[in-house]
């Protein structure tokens, strides 16, 4: 076997000077384990800090009173006949979806997830389009290829979704179902076929194809939606090839459209700051998500408890998704000030807890090991290695090649984070970035963290990350400070309660000491709100919809003697705008550039990280500037507490003043 290069390996290990982050205590000389690529030497020059391409809207931005309509046509709720049909296939066909890695996926698509659309747009808000993760005060985050799989059921392995087919037997049962699509369309005046029209020619029917017409909706319906919602002839290889048993690639398509809507709609909330007030009340803007973002709803539940509803109790090989189906929602009166200060409390960790009848996943082990890499490594631990390394993740379709960087969140997979040096580009073609994912694990071992571990961070990215967090903060500061308000009524919302605590709520996560008692607000039903089809003619409506397009041709290749594959998703965004006659035009474009004001703002603000005593500081660190940005760190941390205090007395005191009554 050939040696790896140093850059070629996914996990380092080398002794370095660790502290927590959020927790009180003094550096500490230890054995670390980092994701590559990242500063190999204590000597080596710190990169420079990335743009936040005006990472941040306004301080105005108010979900609630923005003039902004979400129409999320691919976050489906299951239809009543869909269900049917599921329960109808599951006992004949249920080893068939095992084998091609889809149970899981097919089950989560009879979840029905209700819509916390602020909650969305407050995350969309903190997206970083540079390197598609979130960038919190406290640090960063994503979803990533771990909750796709684990949250979607979808597999990272296999072969990619562009695959054509190599049989005639697949040639022909795709043949099969376009003849049988040109006879739908014969007795519709429906140029195309809409899924209702699908379920009723084939569920039941007894067709040799059934189950096909069975995979093809569900790809269509709930992994690769069109705004349109028609029944798309490119997923029919695929369909075909998973009603075979064989394992396609569906996860790193699916994650590669979420950051896809995730920038579109980011880049839409920057591109609103072009009205000025007077404009603000006579435009909506409308915008178009195709990608299954139900998936970014459910990463936030699983690791903010502050936002979290009170979870279903999962049976025996249940899928993860089972615990958050059609539970109550709780809304919170201020969304963004929940993600900002949930430092102390975010579960970088959450799929590695125990949860009652959970099945853990091979690579949650009670004990940190090296395994060796070689033809015998599961499919899960191969799934792991991808999970870790960077990569190029293609969509179905052209135009949709984003960049995966999980070494930028390293804690989220149970590994001290380092400072992140920077991934070169592999995006020239779709068949270049789908060679860049599945190019083979060169590693002689692979290194699997205890579940238990809690991850730390180096002293030098301790360093690197306050000179970032001080321009988040004083965005997030001036946006507390110098909120505007908005002419719309806002709805009323509940206060701020205790909520009762469900049987499968997750402890303080790894690295994270409680300080207070966390308050909650009380849980409510939140129906799921009809998307809205009109604007009123008093007011302009500005549309930007994702469009998939072509089918790209990409080559499969082998790693490891399996098939981890991307798919190729994605679209380009098309932007329409339709106005009454009696306005003027008024033209939005997205920004992809930094923010100007970013160094300019940066000023000697504190961040929240609790560092260590004075002795400590002048013993590891090199930086006079540390020592102000102790005192100031341990300030910001009694205030917040006071501030928490509080909070919770109001809170019991308007509960004995108002108090709930039984059936209300």
């Amino acid at each position: 076997m050939e040696e790896p290069t140093e850059n070629e390996t996914i996990v380092g290990e080398r002794e370095e000077l660790m502290v927590s982050v959020f927790a009180d205590g003094k550096p500490n000389l230890r054995t670390a384990h980092f994701l590559k690529p990242n500063l190999s030497s204590i000597d080596a020059p710190i990169p420079k800090l990335f743009s936040l391409p005006r990472s941040f809207p306004p301080h105005s931005f108010e979900p609630e009173g923005w003039p902004l309509k979400a129409r999320f046509s691919g976050w489906r709720a299951p239809a009543k006949s869909w269900l049917f049909w599921v329960d109808m296939l599951l006992p004949r066909y249920q080893p068939v979806w095992e084998k091609a890695g889809i149970f899981k996926a097919i089950m989560s698509s009879t979840c029905l997830i209700k819509r916390y659309d602020d909650l969305i747009i407050c995350l969309a808000e903190k997206w970083n389009p540079k390197t598609n993760t979130f960038i919190f005060p406290w640090g960063e985050a994503t979803i990533s290829l771990e909750d796709v799989m684990v949250l979607g059921g979808y597999s990272l392995i296999g072969f990619p979704v562009t695959f054509p087919g190599d049989s005639q037997e697949l040639r022909e049962v795709e043949e099969k179902l376009v003849e049988e699509c040109r006879n739908i369309r014969t007795g519709s005046a429906w140029r195309k076929v809409r899924p209702t029209d699908w379920v009723k020619y084939f569920m039941g029917s007894g067709s040799d194809v059934e189950h096909e017409a069975f995979l093809s909706l569900w790809l269509t319906r709930f992994v690769f939606q069109t705004f349109e919602g028609i029944i798309r002839k490119k997923v029919f290889p695929i369909a075909c090839r998973l009603a075979k048993g064989e394992i396609m690639a569906l996860g790193p398509a699916v994650l590669a459209s979420i950051y896809r809507d995730l920038t579109l709609l980011k880049e839409t909330i920057v591109g609103s700051t072009k009205f000025n007030g007077a404009e603000l009340d006579d435009c909506v803007l409308k915008i178009t998500l195709c990608s299954p973002m139900q998936l970014v709803q459910l990463w936030a539940w699983e690791r903010f408890p502050t936002l979290q509803p009170n979870p279903n109790v999962i049976h025996n090989f249940d899928h993860r998704s089972a615990r958050w189906s059609n539970v109550k929602i709780v809304k919170v009166e201020n969304v963004k000030m929940a993600l900002d200060s949930a430092a102390e409390t975010f579960e970088w960790r959450p799929y590695a807890k125990v949860v009652n009848n959970w099945q853990f996943h091979e690579f949650y082990k009670e004990k940190e090991e090296w395994i060796s890499v070689d033809q015998s490594l599961s499919k899960e631990l191969v799934s792991f290695a991808l999970c870790l390394r960077p990569s190029e993740l293609v969509g179905l379709g052209s135009g949709c090649i984003e960049q995966y960087l999980p070494h930028r969140v390293a804690m989220q997979f149970g590994i001290d984070q380092d400072v992140p040096c920077h991934v070169t580009r592999s995006n020239e073609t779709p068949e270049i970035a789908w060679n860049n994912y599945l190019r083979p694990i060169k590693d002689r071992k692979f290194y699997i963290p205890s579940r238990f571990f809690e991850s730390e961070v180096t002293i030098r990215y301790l360093e690197w990350w306050k000179k970032l967090s001080v321009v988040v903060q004083k965005d997030v500061i001036m946006g507390t400070v110098r909120r505007k308000r908005s002419s719309r009524k806002r709805p009323k919302r509940i206060p701020w309660v205790k909520a009762r605590k469900g049987e499968n709520d997750a402890s303080v996560p790894p690295g994270f000491h409680p300080k207070v008692n966390s308050v909650k607000p009380e849980p409510f039903v939140d129906e799921v709100k009809p998307e809205a089809s009109e604007v009123s003619n008093m007011k302009a409506s500005v549309c930007v919809t994702t469009r998939p397009f072509s089918h790209d041709k990409c080559c499969p290749a082998n790693a490891q003697g399996l098939s981890p594959s991307v798919a190729d998703n994605g679209g380009l965004v098309k932007s329409e705008l339709s106005m009454t006659p009696t306005q003027k035009l008024i033209q939005i474009k997205a920004e992809d550039g930094g923010s100007a004001r970013v160094m300019r703002e940066a000023n000697e603000n504190g961040v929240k990280f609790p560092l260590y005593d004075k002795e400590n500081v002048s013993r590891y660190a090199k930086s006079s500037t540390i020592a102000l940005y102790m005192k100031v760190s341990m300030l910001e941390a009694r205030v917040a507490r006071i501030e928490r205090e509080v909070a919770k007395l109001k809170a019991e005191n308007e509960l004995e003043r108002n108090p709930i009554k039984e059936g209300n």
